[in-house]
């Protein structure tokens, strides 16, 4: 007998797996992330290192000539472990995002559907 765990979706922003690349930069670590998903209101990146949730984060992320730096703070992270390899997922909250700034997420994110 197969059961399935449904959980409702509680995230306000429909988010996108990114199809595109898209160059994340974690500016209080000086440390480049890879970034997996992409909505107006956060987004779930890849790093090396573990991210503190007891800080903001600053991020840039470039896309062509494309370039924003967003504030952000992690609201769940987890361990990710590929044979040897350990890397960190973690999902991150947009801190007041500038209108320009979500105007470029919003072409991203309908570049990437």
């Amino acid at each position: 007998m197969t059961t399935t765990d449904w959980h409702p979706d509680r995230r306000s922003e429909v988010r996108v797996d990114l199809l595109a690349d898209l160059e994340g930069h974690l500016v209080t670590l000086d440390e480049q992330v890879q970034v997996r998903q992409l909505s107006l209101g956060g987004m779930l990146v890849e790093t090396t290192a573990p991210l503190s949730p007891r800080i903001d984060h600053d991020f840039r992320l470039t896309a062509g000539p494309v370039s924003v730096t967003l504030k952000a703070r992690v609201v769940h992270s987890r361990v990710a472990i590929d044979r040897d390899a350990v890397t960190y997922l973690s999902g991150v909250q947009f801190i007041d995002p500038p209108p320009a700034s979500l105007e470029h997420l919003r072409e991203l994110i309908e570049s990437n559907r």
